[in-house]
C-alpha cells in the first residue's frame, strides 16, 4: 500500500499542485469558521447519545442533542480500523481505493488556504513515526501547527487533551475573518486509565476506565464549544472519532469485528443544514461512512464536488482493514 508504506517517511510538506478530480469548482466559503474535532478510539455504542444506559458517558453532548443544538449521526462507521489510515481519510483524498492521493493531491488544509481560510492544526497526538506520519504530514500544510512533537516550545502541549485548551482559545481569538481548525485529540486510546481524570472518576465512580475516558472527552468537547461560542460566534463544528474500539482489546485487530469501526459523529450547525446533508449522504445500507466527512467540509469551504464521486461511495461502502486489504464494509474478515 503506497500510503502506509510511506507512513514513517518524514518528507517535508511541499505544496501540491494537483487537485482531486472530484472537485469541479469553488465559490466563497459557506461557513466563516469551521472546526473538525477528531476523536480517538471512541466506540459509539458506549456513548449515552447513542443509547448506552449503563453509565452517563456523554452528559454534555446528550444535553445538547436533547436541546437540538447538535445532531447525532447514527449508524456511522469509519473507513479504517487504524488511526494511521482513518485520520488522513478525513482530511485528504486518501481513501481505500486511492491511497496514493495522500502524497500527490491537495489536502483539505491546502484547499482551505486556497480559498481564503487561515488554517490551524492543534493536536495532542504526535505526527512522526510509523503510526502517525500519514496525518502528521497533512498537519504541516496548515498555516499554524502545534503537536506534542512539533512547534511546541512555548505551547507545552502534551498527550493530555487538556493541554490543548489554552492554544485553542488563543487561536479561536485570531482576528482573521475565515478560519479552518483541525483539533486532533488523544481521546480514549489505550491505556484507558490514563485518559480520565479525578473529575470523571467522581462523576461516574462505578464506571470502568473506558467509560470514564469517554466522559472526559465529552467534557473537552464541551469546553471547545464554549470557547467557540465566545470567540468565534459564527461557526460549524463536526466531531468524529477516527475509528471505534473493541473495549479491553483495542483496534486494528484482524478478526475483531465491527466495534472497531462504529464511531460517534456530532454536528453543531446553526441551521442544521449539514446535519441534513450528512443524512442525505447515507449509503444504500443506511450507513454514514467517515469518507463523507471531507465532502461535508469541502462544501463548507465553498468547493463544488461532482455528485458521481459521492454516489460511488454510496454505492460501494469500502473500508481499508488492518491486513492492508480493501473490503466491502459488510464483508470484513471474521472467523
Amino acid at each position: 500500500m503506497t500510503g502506509l508504506g510511506l507512513s514513517d517517511d518524514n518528507r517535508p510538506a511541499i505544496p501540491h499542485t494537483r487537485i482531486d478530480p472530484a472537485i469541479t469548482g469553488k465559490a466563497e466559503g459557506k461557513r466563516k469558521n469551521i472546526i473538525l474535532v477528531i476523536g480517538e478510539a471512541a466506540f459509539a455504542d458506549r456513548h449515552t447519545t447513542y443509547g448506552y444506559t449503563a453509565q452517563n458517558t456523554t452528559p454534555n453532548m446528550k444535553a445538547m442533542a436533547d436541546e437540538e443544538r447538535i445532531c447525532v449521526i447514527k449508524q456511522a462507521h469509519s473507513a479504517a480500523n487504524m488511526t494511521r489510515a482513518a485520520v488522513p481519510m478525513l482530511v485528504s483524498f486518501y481513501d481505500p481505493d486511492h491511497q496514493g492521493a495522500l502524497y500527490t493531491e491537495k489536502n483539505l488544509p491546502e484547499l482551505a488556504r486556497d480559498n481564503g481560510y487561515r488554517t490551524f492544526w492543534i493536536a495532542s497526538q504526535p505526527g512522526r513515526g510509523e503510526y502517525s506520519r500519514t496525518f502528521g504530514y497533512v498537519s504541516e500544510f496548515s498555516d499554524y501547527v502545534t503537536r506534542q512533537d512539533y512547534n511546541n516550545t512555548t505551547n507545552h502541549v502534551t498527550w493530555r487533551d487538556e493541554s490543548l485548551l489554552p492554544v485553542i482559545k488563543e487561536k479561536f481569538a485570531d482576528p482573521v475573518s475565515r478560519k479552518f481548525f483541525v483539533i486532533h485529540l488523544m481521546g480514549s486510546h489505550e491505556s484507558y486509565s490514563d485518559d480520565r481524570t479525578q473529575e470523571d472518576i467522581r462523576a461516574i465512580p462505578d464506571a470502568d476506565p473506558y467509560d470514564q475516558s469517554l466522559h472526559r472527552t465529552d467534557r473537552i468537547l464541551q469546553q471547545i464549544i464554549t470557547m467557540a461560542d465566545k470567540e468565534l460566534g459564527d461557526y460549524t463544528l463536526v466531531y468524529i472519532s477516527d475509528h471505534g474500539e473493541i473495549v479491553g482489546q483495542g483496534h486494528g485487530i484482524q478478526y475483531g469485528g465491527y466495534d472497531q469501526y462504529k464511531v460517534p459523529v456530532y454536528i453543531l450547525d446553526k441551521d442544521r443544514y449539514y446535519c441534513d446533508m450528512a443524512d442525505g449522504m447515507r449509503n444504500k445500507d443506511k450507513y454514514y461512512t467517515g469518507l463523507m466527512t471531507k465532502y461535508l467540509l469541502l462544501d463548507m469551504l465553498g468547493y463544488d464536488v461532482d455528485h458521481d464521486y459521492i454516489q460511488n461511495i454510496q454505492d460501494n461502502d469500502r473500508v481499508l482493514h488492518s491486513d492492508g486489504k480493501v473490503y466491502d464494509y459488510k464483508s470484513i474478515p471474521r472467523r
